[in-house]
């Protein structure tokens, strides 16, 4: 897949740490930006999934962020697990904070992964359930909606989770 954008080991982003120069430093310390002095490139640590209870996971991310379809794509398709976990996470957060809608493409391209034998089972396992596809809970903000509104959000998320649960069942 060529070069990392994203760490999720802990103990491998303390040793990379070191390395690296810090550029500056949000209040609280939740966040900061270094610079790799050897290839120039700039990488944010930060916590994420740090809006939910306990802290957060220890995240490294090559800036400028990647899109929603190259997490998608560093998900499915890293060697690094790490990386892999590293994605679901961000995506998860992008869809809480940010309001980004990753659902679709991602069950569309684990089928397409799936279908061409291009990705191993416990990889397929572990995306649908940290990125929690088979959840058929409208995650969408219902306030100043109609109610054909809600229900259309609603029909969304039970038709992923559905086409989630049929990929499990294929593993299984």
């Amino acid at each position: 897949m060529g070069k990392r954008y994203l760490y999720g080991d802990a103990g491998l982003i303390e040793v990379l740490l070191p390395q690296f120069e810090l550029m500056e430093t949000a209040e609280g310390g939740y966040a900061a930006v270094y610079k790799d002095p050897l290839t120039n490139s700039f990488w944010l640590k930060y916590y994420a999934t740090a809006a939910k209870q306990g802290g957060g996971y220890l995240t490294l991310m090559r800036l400028p962020a990647p899109s929603t379809e190259k997490l998608i794509d560093i998900a499915i398709g890293t060697i690094f697990e790490d990386e892999a976990v590293a994605a679901v996470l961000r995506l998860l957060d992008e869809e809480a904070i940010e309001k980004k809608d990753f659902r679709q493409l991602l069950i569309g391209k684990l089928e397409q992964a799936v279908e061409g034998a291009a990705i191993q089972a416990e990889r397929v396992f572990k995306i649908i359930r940290f990125a929690n596809l088979t959840d058929p809970m409208n995650k969408r903000e219902v306030l100043g909606k109609s109610a054909a509104q809600v229900q259309e959000d609603a029909a969304y998320f039970q038709g992923i989770a559905e086409r989630a649960e049929r990929l499990l069942e294929r593993y299984s």
